[in-house]
């Protein structure tokens, strides 16, 4: 079992929840990622979540940087 740290919102410091599905087909394994607000939050960054995508971690998405803390 691995352990992962709390994911923030950086806009309000909310916390966060990450889903991750992965589908493996032909040897490839693909994750598609869904991260929004635990509890609906007035927040400046609403428009940027939930994030979604496919990415190997969650930090990896496309935006995840302007919208997740801490950093990976």
């Amino acid at each position: 079992m691995s352990r992962h740290h709390v994911l923030l919102c950086r806009g309000c410091s909310g916390h966060l929840y990450a889903v991750c599905t992965t589908e493996r087909a032909g040897g490839n394994a693909a994750s598609q990622w869904e991260v929004d607000h635990e509890v609906p939050a007035l927040c400046p960054l609403s428009g940027l979540l939930p994030l979604t995508g496919t990415a190997a971690a969650v930090h990896d998405l496309p935006g995840a940087d302007e919208v997740l803390w801490p950093p990976d």
